[in-house]
């Protein structure tokens, strides 16, 4: 009887163990502590009730350590002891895609199939999981046919997103129809996007300057900015409109140099970034020494500024 209550007892302090070793592991992974977490998490043994979160956690240090083949062996551990957890599927399809793209020809035609089918058992069991469903989205727009690539199943996929998040539907949307090269679908999509939220106005001005739309990218950046001359990032994106179009050069050079006068914001580009715009502008005017002049400021602030090395190298 005495030894039966004590065994009970060992068992009880074991399950409290691990428990805190759970709590332990999770906070110091929250933290970045990655080593120390993995050390906690690997003392929690198969069959206690932790075990199945530590391989989740375990599978999430191994993919930020960019160790994917061991983040696959730990998610579908996790997926054995859970089989409806749709984080757990969503997350072994990352894993597979990452180690996909680190891999051969052959090996990828052998790993691909497993990343969709994998965030498409997530959206069975979670009709709700967006990053399953963009998941799905970039295997469908990415992938051959011959291995499931499919357009109207990414649009499938992005009007799913709709039905429950209009604002990342209208984006995911948006990607595919980017991806399809049908533009004016894309327009229509950011343009539904920014009248939900207007914080969207800065996409939808990269869209127009990606797609060499610069009338509709200054009409709209102008807009912004002397509605709000606060926007600083409007104001930067003037220039960068001028910079990569060629055009409205005077007001570039205005747009930057103003800037380049006020700090920096927190997500708006740095100062390197927009010397090395007025540089462009400066080129494209054909004033070499002042565009040198500026590609070598951005490489001061910045020497990892890569257009600012490309731009001295065109004018050497």
């Amino acid at each position: 009887m005495f030894r039966s209550l004590f065994s009970l007892a060992l068992l009880c302090c074991s399950l409290l163990s691990f428990a805190q070793q759970l709590q332990q592991g999770i906070e110091q992974y929250k933290k970045g502590r990655l080593d120390a977490a993995k050390t906690s998490l690997k003392r929690i043994k198969s069959k206690s009730q932790e075990y199945e979160k530590a391989q989740y956690y375990l599978g999430r240090i191994a993919f930020d350590q960019n160790d994917f083949s061991d983040a696959i062996d730990y998610f579908k551990e996790a997926v054995d002891e859970d089989q409806d957890n749709a984080d757990y599927y969503t997350w072994l399809g990352n894993a597979y895609g990452r180690l996909t793209q680190n891999s051969g020809k052959i090996r990828q035609g052998f790993l691909a199939p497993k990343i969709k089918k994998n965030y498409e058992k997530a959206v069975k069991f979670d009709s709700l999981n967006l990053d399953a469903h963009w998941g799905l989205i970039e295997y469908y727009t990415q992938a051959p046919a011959i291995m499931g690539g499919s357009w109207e199943k990414a649009e499938k996929s992005a009007n799913d997103i709709l039905a429950f998040n209009k604002k990342e539907g209208h984006r995911a949307l948006a990607t595919v129809y980017i991806r399809q090269e049908e533009t004016d679908k894309a327009e229509e999509q950011y343009l539904k996007l920014v009248a939900l939220d207007s914080q969207y106005a800065i996409s939808l001005g990269t869209f127009y300057q990606n797609h060499q739309k610069y009338d509709k990218a200054f009409d709209l950046f102008e807009k912004l900015y002397n509605r709000d001359t606060e926007n600083t990032g409007a104001l930067y994106q003037i220039g960068r409109t001028s910079a990569l179009s060629g055009l409205k050069a005077e007001d570039g050079i205005k747009a930057l140099e103003n800037y380049l006068a006020v700090e920096v914001k927190e997500g708006t580009p740095s100062h390197a970034a927009a010397n090395m715009r007025l540089a462009m502008i400066y080129e494209k005017l054909g004033n070499t020494a002042k565009a040198k002049a500026l590609y070598r400021a951005s490489l001061d602030e910045d020497p990892t500024m890569q257009l600012a090395r490309d731009g001295l190298k065109r004018l050497k």
